[in-house]
């Protein structure tokens, strides 16, 4: 197929041939067809005769150099506008890239987002079921937490009533410890009295018998220990215990019973020292004393009259002792026969 071309002066249209024969011009984009070629060359040779002719060709030549420059400032208009449709094709080719460019990194952005939200909704999904887990695990607490809270409302209803039922006990026990308390000062107060009459008893019916044979001095201690004055009574004893009179224990040993405490003490004392053995029944007796002293002072004269121990601990407890107290009296009855 012949390539064709147009004239850029009259739009003819200019075979490949004609341009190869030399009878059309080409010059970079632009052509002239054989037509317009003819008329330029035919406006030259005019010229040039008007030249030669004189100067009514002058208007002539002006007018064909005007129309060649225009012919040639059309041909680089149109070279510049071709330049020109290039750049802009290549700066559309440019932006067509870059937009291509773009729309890629916006497919991959759009891509990266996607995975992001289809991750976070994943995250949403696992924590939404996490959360749904933890909540049934929550209301299965909760609801045995009510459980425990309704039995422990009902053992507090529980508890109301038996610590009710433990206070009246308790003011029971506590008139019944009121009671025993009065049955016992009653008690110690009628024992002491039995065992001031014993004494005075003891006292009024040993030293008749036994008096004729003291000195006076012996004899005026003898009657102290009648005297209601206890203090008086332990000087009595204190000054009697240095005789070591085996005559005399009688008289010491009814003082076990006197209501004051200290006569117990050192009436246990000094039959212990004097190794007092008819004394020993009284002695035994003697453990049971309410002070602990006495008790101690008591065991220590057994221990020394008898040399043997029965590992009394005045201060152990009633049972611990009451237990000693019985080993001693079974003792005594194995022994005093």
């Amino acid at each position: 197929m012949t390539d064709l071309f147009f004239c850029n002066i009259c739009d003819q249209s200019v075979p490949l041939s004609r341009l190869e024969g030399g009878e059309a011009v080409r010059h970079g984009g632009r052509v002239i067809c054989p037509t317009c070629c003819d008329a330029i060359s035919l406006a030259l040779k005019k010229d040039d005769k008007e030249k030669s002719g004189g100067s009514m060709f002058f208007p002539l030549f002006i007018a064909l150099i005007a129309c060649g420059a225009c012919i040639f400032l059309y041909l680089e208009l149109d070279k510049v506008k071709d330049d020109t449709t290039v750049s802009v094709n290549d700066a559309v080719m440019m932006l067509h890239r870059s937009m291509g460019d773009i729309q890629v990194s916006q497919e991959s952005s759009f891509k990266e987002v996607s995975t992001q939200i289809g991750g976070l909704e994943q995250t949403m999904q696992d924590g939404l079921t996490a959360s749904i887990g933890m909540t049934g695990a929550v209301d299965t607490r909760v609801s045995e937490l009510v459980n425990q809270v309704n039995q422990l409302e009902g053992l507090a209803d529980g508890q109301a009533t038996l610590q009710q039922s433990m206070r009246s006990l308790q003011a029971q026990v506590q008139v019944s410890e009121e009671g025993l308390r009065d049955a016992r000062t009653g008690q110690e107060f009628l024992r002491d009295s039995i065992a001031e009459l014993e004494r005075k008893v003891v006292v009024a019916t040993a030293a008749p018998v036994q008096a004729s044979g003291f000195s006076s001095d012996v004899k005026a201690l003898l009657g102290q220990l009648k005297d209601d004055d206890p203090l008086k009574r332990v000087s009595a004893i204190e000054k009697i215990s240095k005789f070591d009179d085996p005559a005399l224990i009688p008289y010491v040993e009814a003082l076990l019973d006197d209501n004051y405490e200290m006569n117990r003490f050192y009436a246990a004392n000094t039959l212990g020292n004097w190794n007092a053995m008819p004394s020993v029944p009284t002695l035994i007796q003697t453990l049971a004393d309410d002070f602990a002293f006495v008790r101690k002072e008591a065991n220590a004269a057994l221990v020394k009259i008898t040399k043997e121990d029965m590992g009394y601990d005045s201060k152990g407890s009633e049972k611990d002792r009451q237990k000693a107290t019985q080993r001693w009296s079974d003792w005594w009855t194995k022994n005093s026969k």
